[in-house]
């Protein structure tokens, strides 16, 4: 598992007091049964919320060609080109390649990864949640990390949605997460085919291109798009090689 300080139970509480007990036997205390009532609920709620956040991130990319689309029917790129002088295009060829291939491309990417697994696992604990096998245990919790995007603070930012009982499922999902909110150059490296994925898609289809010419662009985007998954599949590879080289076995449930 990725690495991060386990959540702290609110030691001021009056069930911390009363029962006396250690930090870590607070955190493994069973919930009460209205707790359990209402976490199915609950964890509705914000399996909807990451869902729907997690869907316009992935619509994300398609907004390039919408909004060119919409603000101006009569936009094409072949009249930008042809268009434009000679020196600003360079211009603006090069700024794209530049800054808003790799920066899009990263923002992309990394969101994607930072939203759809909290969606997965969010659903994940919603069947938890109505299983009589997770009854008797809490299945999230809340843990920090300094090496997380995060607002500017001086604590380290707080990643909810942990599972408590860790299963390969779960753990999955956890180390996708991971990549996405944690900053590498491997997500980077994932975000440029994919950005570039992204600009040639509104590219061409604002051309707009014959049937033959279509067929090729979008062999090239699909392409483009699946190098895009197989970097990911390599980060993803490298970061639990790398935890697994120092040793730290995560515990594993059913």
């Amino acid at each position: 598992m990725p690495s991060y300080s386990p959540m702290k139970p609110n030691s001021a509480s009056p069930a911390a007091r009363a029962a006396g007990r250690s930090r870590s036997d607070r955190a493994a205390t069973p919930p009460s049964g209205a707790e359990r009532a209402w976490r199915p609920l609950g964890y509705l709620l914000v399996a909807v919320v990451w869902t729907v956040l997690a869907a316009v991130v992935l619509a994300l990319p398609a907004a390039l060609t919408v909004g060119l689309a919409t603000s101006n029917p009569d936009f094409t790129t072949r009249g930008f080109f042809a268009g434009s002088d000679v020196a600003v295009l360079v211009l603006f060829l090069a700024f794209a390649v530049i800054v808003l291939v790799p920066l899009l491309g990263y923002a992309f990417v990394a969101l994607a990864l930072g939203t759809v697994p909290l969606a997965v696992l969010s659903w994940t604990y919603v069947v938890r949640s109505l299983s009589p096998g997770y009854a008797g245990e809490r299945l999230s919790s809340t843990g920090w990390s300094r090496n997380a995007i995060g607002p500017v603070t001086v604590a380290p930012t707080a990643m909810s949605l942990l599972p408590v009982r860790v299963t390969p499922w779960a753990e999955f999902w956890v180390r996708l997460m991971f990549l996405g909110w944690k900053p590498s150059r491997a997500v980077l490296l994932a975000g440029l085919p994919y950005g570039l994925a992204s600009f040639l898609l509104a590219g061409w289809l604002l051309w707009p291109v014959g049937p033959v010419a279509a067929v090729v662009w979008t062999v090239v985007t699909a392409a483009l798009v699946a190098a895009a998954v197989v970097l990911v599949v390599r980060a993803y590879r490298a970061a639990a090689g790398a935890r697994a080289a120092t040793g730290a076995a995560a515990p594993r449930g059913r």
